[in-house]
């Protein structure tokens, strides 16, 4: 047995996508982005604290 099938979805969808991206993002006032781009972003936050870089370097909103 796989364990792709006992771990399988319930639904195929997260709820964001049934609602809207945009609505969601109206409805509690927040970003809705990837994790792969908010895993970069930490990224170089953490390198920017490190090396000590000031907060207009800073490429993200």
């Amino acid at each position: 047995m796989k364990l792709s099938k006992l771990f399988k979805k319930r639904y195929p969808y997260s709820p964001v996508a049934y609602l809207g991206r945009k609505n969601v993002e109206r409805i509690f006032g927040a970003r809705i982005m990837k994790l792969k781009k908010l895993e970069k972003i930490q990224q170089q936050e953490a390198r920017c604290d490190s090396e000590g870089c000031d907060a207009s370097a800073s490429t993200h909103r």
